[in-house]
């Protein structure tokens, strides 16, 4: 009688402590399995791992043409934009589309995880990936570019983690005009050409009307180059020399522009992200 009694409680306390893990925990898990349907992948797998190795080299003609550092460092930030748009952005979009479609976010929601567990769990692959890219491609363009040590390595590092966290709401965002994992391919890329204006990859800021520079410089794009040529060359976009209490002036601004297009982002994701897929 009392081991009979005494079975049904120890099976329950599993289940107890299964039910009362720790949101970490949770995200964990659901990040592992999200990284395994990613390495499953093999398109999202190869544009995440072969396009920011292939990029570097894509700017060498600029560097043997003889372009001074305050170029290369330039083209460094916009590399580094463009593979945060393909690796997190663009990866992201199909993911959370793909998922809602095939109702997995719908069915991971009615568990234990909550909706913003669900939805940072489905990131955690594509920001690992893109963090552990960017330093194969920082490696491979320095010498390859014969770019300068970094002034302020503090500031690259932030400014690159910041703008890619804010390219996940936004990702999020794009998901709720998103039919389908093709149309990705299409609504992507609205976002994916403003953010190359704001790098000035198309048009150098230097060459726009002071109006429209100013606007384009809170493009969430433009602090990320910003903060990649102040943390590496210690200039400002026409190439002045920033020293001393001024370098951290304007890295402040530059970081406010990106949490405030987080704040917003996140804002709009929490009231309107569409968990239904799209009829």
């Amino acid at each position: 009688m009392t081991a009979a009694a005494s079975a049904p409680a120890a099976d329950r306390a599993p289940r107890r402590a299964h039910g009362h893990r720790l949101p970490g925990h949770r995200l964990l898990g659901l990040a592992r399995a999200e990284m395994t349907m990613l390495l499953r992948n093999r398109m999202q797998l190869v544009t995440a791992v072969l396009m920011p190795i292939a990029v570097p080299f894509l700017y060498l003609p600029i560097a043997r043409q003889g372009s001074g550092p305050a170029q290369l460092a330039n083209a460094l930030g916009m590399m580094f934009v463009i593979v945060l748009l393909f690796v997190v952005y663009y990866n992201l979009l199909s993911t959370y589309v793909a998922r809602r479609q095939d109702l997995v976010l719908k069915r991971l929601r009615t568990g234990e995880a909550s909706d913003a567990t669900v939805l940072a769990a489905g990131a955690v692959p594509a920001l690992l990936i893109a963090a552990v890219m960017i330093g194969v491609m920082t490696a491979i363009s320095v010498p390859l570019l014969d770019l300068p040590t970094p002034q302020h390595p503090l500031l690259p590092v932030v400014g690159l983690a910041l703008g890619a966290v804010l390219l996940v709401p936004l990702a999020l965002a794009t998901a709720n005009i998103t039919r389908t994992v093709e149309s990705a391919q299409v609504t992507c890329l609205p976002l994916m050409a403003v953010a190359v204006i704001g790098t000035g990859a198309a048009v150098p800021l230097s060459l726009m009307p002071d109006w429209f520079a100013r606007l384009v410089s809170l493009v969430p794009s433009a602090p990320i180059v910003a903060l990649v040529r102040l943390g590496w060359l210690g200039v400002d976009p026409a190439g002045d020399p920033v020293t001393g209490s001024a370098v951290w002036a304007d890295a402040g601004l530059q970081l406010l522009i990106l949490v405030v297009w987080l704040v917003l982002a996140c804002w709009f994701v929490r009231l309107r992200f569409r968990w239904e897929p799209r009829a």
